[in-house]
């Protein structure tokens, strides 16, 4: 089973694999909070930027961030991982973002439980409003 929750959010056991995938380490958060931090399944700085300034819109933003996952043999090795992983014990994606706020490990959640997302229009359930 895979999950989301926000770094910020108490560690349990129920989490099992506590997998980051921030592009920045977040404050005030020790290493033991976490298994591992996959950077490369993050969107890129630009991309970042671009959503926090109204720049994109939440749509391009997803249509973006898939494309930069397509792109990187990095980012699909590590979907690929953790797709195992899922199978055979509990994978919890960490980020910054509280929960009913649109972040990207909803996207990846949905990237690693049905990869065919990553050769489809990416358009899914998500709205500009929520993820």
């Amino acid at each position: 089973m895979i999950k989301t929750k926000s770094i910020y959010e108490p560690k349990k056991t129920q989490d099992g694999l506590r997998v980051l995938i921030t592009r920045f380490y977040p404050r005030g958060i020790k290493k033991t909070n976490f298994d591992m931090w996959k950077k490369e399944l993050a969107p890129s700085q630009q991309l970042l930027k671009e959503l926090k300034s109204n720049k994109k819109t939440w749509s391009q933003f997803i249509v973006s961030f898939k494309s930069e996952l397509e792109e990187n043999k990095e980012s699909l090795q590590s979907i690929k991982k953790l797709r195992r992983e899922m199978k055979t014990n509990n994978v919890t994606l960490l980020c910054f973002e509280k929960d009913g706020n649109p972040c990207h490990r909803h996207l990846l959640k949905k990237i690693i439980q049905n990869p065919k997302y990553l050769n489809m229009n990416f358009q899914t359930n998500f709205t500009d409003n929520h993820a």
